[in-house]
């Protein structure tokens, strides 16, 4: 019988926590959780944001419906619909934010749609002593105003549901948002590079601006290899964890419209590391 999280004792969730750090992500199968009870379990690792917004149930603020359903007048009632996502991070700047895992809750699957996931701190850690040293020099400027970077697609400039301007994500990014490239993870303090595409504008070298160009055609093809990727197919009962310090992800189109997920974010503050 498939072990269920809400069993858990407190050093079960400890080292759940601990392998989301260390992999990136994890994947629980065969759960049976109501929304009340995925809240629940994710408060056990830490402290759960909890939004207003239209894709939030009133009674659970906490989790946002991941859907490509629509009511009977035919609005959405989950963020990201039926639309192929690219690589991001929820919450955008999550860098800013103290919500570090998201949570992912299959509540009606579609078999053709497929989540993939790139550690990019496991890509640092593969680099040389001097590549390393390269981007820890070197600063980025995170665009506020909307305009999406795209090496080598038509996503370049493009307007869509990633972009800034979505209030969703204004928390998130200013216009003045410059940070390393090269951050540390709050908890084991590993380095990892932030290589937040859709939102970079510039990078620089103290008060040297490197060419954006050259930037994303040296690092893309390094940071999205296939050795440093996962890739899921969601299956009712399935809890995905990811740690958004770690990691990047994207999702390929909806074919099933009913799909839903039930999306948390939260911190590490109720594990004792």
């Amino acid at each position: 019988m498939t072990s269920q999280i809400l069993d858990y004792s407190d050093e079960d969730f400890r080292q759940l926590a601990n392998k989301i750090i260390e992999d990136g992500s994890v994947v629980l199968h065969d759960q049976n959780l109501t929304r009340e009870q995925h809240i629940e379990v994710c408060g056990r690792i830490g402290e759960l944001e909890k939004q207003g917004y239209w894709m939030n149930p009133p009674d659970t603020p906490e989790i946002s419906i991941v859907s490509g359903q629509v009511d009977e007048d035919g609005n959405a009632i989950g963020m990201f619909r039926d639309q192929e996502l690219e690589w991001h991070v929820n919450g955008a700047g999550r860098h800013k934010l103290t919500e570090y895992v998201v949570s992912l809750y299959c509540v009606e699957e579609c078999i053709d749609t497929v989540l993939s996931i790139c550690n990019w701190s496991h890509m640092f850690a593969d680099l040389s002593e001097e590549e390393k040293d390269y981007y820890r020099s070197i600063d980025v400027h995170l665009d506020g105003k909307g305009v999406s970077l795209w090496p080598n697609s038509d996503y370049r400039g493009r307007e869509g549901e990633f972009n800034v301007s979505n209030e969703y994500y204004k928390e998130a990014i200013q216009d003045d948002d410059r940070r390393p490239l090269v951050g540390r993870h709050p908890i084991d303090n590993k380095e990892y590079l932030y290589f937040l595409i859709q939102y970079l504008k510039e990078a620089y070298i103290g008060d040297k601006q490197l060419d954006i160009d050259e930037f994303y055609a040296d690092l893309f093809p390094k940071v999205f290899r296939s050795k440093y990727m996962k890739h899921h197919v969601f299956r009712r009962g399935d809890i995905l964890f990811m740690d958004q310090v770690k990691t990047i992800h994207r999702r390929s189109p909806i074919k099933y419209m009913d799909r839903m997920l039930w999306r948390t974010a939260f911190d590490y503050s109720n594990i004792k590391f």
